[in-house]
């Protein structure tokens, strides 16, 4: 298909993809707007993130502002969504309709989206990163506490995972992911699936003396410590936290703000806890609670947090694009029947099927020093990384490691595939 349409001239040969690839030396050139979200704010820094902008708006500010849960995101610039939308999901639109519509998402992600071209030029300027900063800042102090009031979760390292540290965010700077390596806790030699405790402190024998360690009841630890520590230090950016339990670490719910306190709006940030594997020296192989519902019985699985976040972040900006726009349109197409300003954070396609998808389509079609991804291709790469979907199986591995089964594929996410290649491939 993508042969056909002329878009790469694809040699069968095998080439083995590399992290190590310099974003600098590659030129990107754009056929669409600059983006707007890290330029810099001559009065108000923020101005980006505050829901009430105009008096028109006033209805929706109250909605969003003391309605939105952990479960949902309040959308910038809501009648736009809104008529993306309906185009999207009207079927009998013709095709000028629907290249008008590609046009229209793009625009979209140029305004509500994390630029890493204008970012990588000027981070100081970049609201997103600003947001971030604040909130790194808090949790180094944070952990701190958590390390005094429980010795347990001294830490060797936080790491910044996700989608803010790889800056592919899309709608609002609002989900901050980390990773908090465990100093005294090790992968067992014994049982590579499990970790033994290396610390010295008998307060807790009751979980470090068990095995395997009970990785539900060092979890439960993990919320009671942070709930302790938030109480304990102060921000002038992050108020009225709430704190709940996560499949793999815990997850903290603030209001974002600067004064006065109505330019707030909701964040939630994630810390999973990790333990480093024996003979790697370094953050690049994790152990990291298993999810409840995944496959096997193991408590613990390999996670590679910061290969993840390194293969896009030395990928040039084009790439981070596509990224962006398979996002947008998993949430465009989950939000079918939901007409409000929330939509659901979470779709049928998981920013880490996304994600592996691109990296596999990477391996075969990404070449920056032969052929740069252009931002007018970014619709036709998105086709072609869908097409990495494992439509014929019930599984998906993981990148790094095929011995590893990380998502189970459900009738839900191969419809939902299905359905985002068959637009794609009308609008271009």
């Amino acid at each position: 298909m993508l042969q056909a349409r002329g878009i790469f001239k694809v040699l069968v040969v095998t080439v083995i993809f590399s992290t190590t690839i310099d974003a600098k030396s590659v030129g990107i050139t754009s056929a669409y707007s600059e983006v707007q979200s890290c330029q810099p704010s001559s009065d108000n820094p923020i101005k980006d993130f505050n829901i009430l902008r105009t008096l028109n708006e006033t209805e929706a500010h109250g909605i969003c502002y003391y309605n939105t849960t952990e479960n949902s995101i309040c959308l910038p610039h809501y009648e736009e969504w809104r008529n993306i939308h309906a185009t999207w999901h009207h079927p009998e639109s013709g095709g000028n309709v629907q290249q008008q519509l590609g046009r229209s998402i793009i625009n979209y992600l140029d305004q509500h989206s994390h630029s890493r071209e204008r970012c990588d030029k000027s981070p100081e300027t970049c609201d997103w990163c600003r947001v971030g900063g604040h909130v790194e800042h808090y949790l180094n102090r944070l952990m701190k506490k958590v390390q005094e009031i429980c010795s347990l979760f001294a830490i060797n390292e936080l790491i910044h995972t996700g989608s803010s540290a790889e800056k592919t965010n899309i709608f609002r700077a609002s989900e901050f992911d980390h990773l908090a390596i465990l100093a005294n806790f090790r992968q067992s030699r014994s049982d590579p699936n499990e970790i033994t405790y290396t610390g010295n402190d008998p307060a807790h024998v009751n979980v470090t003396g068990e095995w395997p360690i009970n990785v539900s009841k060092l979890l439960g630890i993990f919320q009671k410590s942070i709930t302790e520590a938030v109480e304990l230090i102060h921000s002038d950016y992050l108020s009225a936290p709430t704190v709940v339990l996560g499949k793999t670490g815990v997850t903290m719910y603030f209001f974002y703000h600067r004064k006065p306190p109505a330019d707030a709006m909701k964040i939630s940030i994630d810390i999973a806890i990790g333990v480093q594997v024996v003979g790697n020296a370094n953050s690049d192989v994790v152990l990291v609670p298993q999810r409840p519902g995944s496959v096997g019985s193991q408590q613990w699985r390999l996670s590679y947090p910061t290969l993840e976040r390194d293969m896009l972040l030395k990928a040039d900006a084009s790439v981070s694009r596509v990224y962006q726009l398979l996002k947008f349109l998993s949430a465009l197409h989950h939000s079918r029947d939901n007409l409000k300003r929330e939509i659901p954070r979470k779709s049928s396609l998981t920013t880490y099927v996304l994600k592996t998808c691109l990296f596999r389509y990477m391996h075969l079609c990404y070449r920056p020093e032969e052929n740069t991804w252009l931002g007018q291709d970014a619709l036709r790469h998105a086709f072609g990384v869908l097409g990495q979907f494992p439509l014929n199986s019930t599984e998906m591995t993981s990148f790094f490691n095929r011995d590893i089964v990380e998502f189970n594929v459900t009738a839900e996410s191969k419809k939902a595939a299905t359905e985002i290649i068959s637009k794609l491939d009308k609008m271009i």
